[in-house]
């Protein structure tokens, strides 16, 4: 009997342990039931690419003459800087600066030529030799400045800077190229005798411009 009752009071504790059920709310109780568990995000999942802004992606390549050397990039429309090795007499290399400012950004043709003029302290318009070509299929405006004074500090002058620095029997040759994305410049800048030697491969580096 006793044997009974003890397996009474074991199943009893069993089923209070082991068959305990959430309690309802009661009747007319306003809380909600509690919402499904969620699982996390997958942590691969792919990540939006971020949409490309500034200049378009259609812009120009050209080929990189060996003999100038080109020089690290200092502002974003200044897009390429190269350093012309200087030949006798001349004691200082020429360079060449390449800018572009974007789409229907940096002025007409004739504004940036008179530009280039005003550049130079004694020289006329009617001394500038101009002309016109092309190259696959763009158009190019070429500028030549056989001598004058330049001023080396006429694109913008350097902070704490007072007199310009100015260049005697220095030559400019340059060209303006109409691309898809808007107009590219090409200036060179230097003293006469080197500037002179560049001139065929200047040529010869526009020829090689193409819209990418």
């Amino acid at each position: 009997m006793k044997y009974a009752v003890g397996f009474a009071i074991s199943v009893s504790l069993a089923c209070a342990v082991g068959c305990k059920k959430t309690p309802e709310p009661p009747a007319g109780s306003s809380t909600p039931p509690a919402p499904p568990t969620t699982s996390a995000a997958p942590t691969n999942a792919p990540v939006p690419t971020p949409t490309a802004s500034g200049f378009p992606a259609a812009e120009i390549t050209w080929v990189d003459p060996p003999a100038w050397k080109r020089a690290a990039r200092v502002s974003p429309m200044r897009k390429a800087t190269f350093h012309i090795p200087h030949v006798d007499p001349d004691k200082e290399d020429a360079e060449l600066g390449v800018f572009y400012f974007g789409p229907g950004q940096g002025g007409t043709i004739d504004a940036n030529v008179d530009r280039w003029v005003k550049q130079f302290s004694d020289v006329t318009p009617d001394r500038v030799k101009r002309a016109d070509r092309q190259a696959n299929g763009l158009a190019q405006h070429t500028v030549e400045i056989e001598s004058g004074t330049f001023n080396a500090n006429s694109m913008g002058m350097g902070q704490g800077q007072t007199k310009p620095a100015l260049k005697t029997g220095y030559v400019l040759l340059g060209a303006i190229v109409e691309a898809p994305s808007g107009p590219y410049f090409f200036k060179i800048t230097g003293p006469q005798a080197t500037v002179a030697a560049a001139r065929k491969t200047f040529y010869a580096f526009l020829d090689s411009i193409k819209s990418s």
